[in-house]
């Protein structure tokens, strides 16, 4: 194998782990972004958008499948917010 070789293998294994690096810090900060987004809905008062943004970052954290584990844990931590009201207008829409 000559020099040029060498260094080009070498050249080609970095692109390949940098790739790979990026890939996995593109992971977790959507995956932080996404908590964020929960724990911002968590202090406000909207209860669906709580509900929302929960189920989007268990999602992520699971794959895109919700557990019932999951389910159970969003309704907990929304359970301080109030529920949505209902009036005769909304239901008319």
């Amino acid at each position: 194998m000559s020099l040029t070789e060498k260094i080009l293998f070498l050249a080609v294994g970095f692109l390949i782990i940098i790739f790979i690096s990026v890939g996995y810090l593109n992971k977790t900060d959507a995956l932080k972004m996404l908590k964020e987004k929960y724990e911002a809905a968590l202090d406000g008062d909207d209860r669906e958008a709580a509900i929302a943004a929960g189920q989007a970052y268990y999602r992520s954290l699971r794959g895109g499948e919700l557990t019932i584990e999951d389910e159970r844990a969003i309704l907990r931590e929304v359970a301080h917010l109030p529920e949505p009201d209902i009036t005769e207008e909304s239901e008319q829409v």
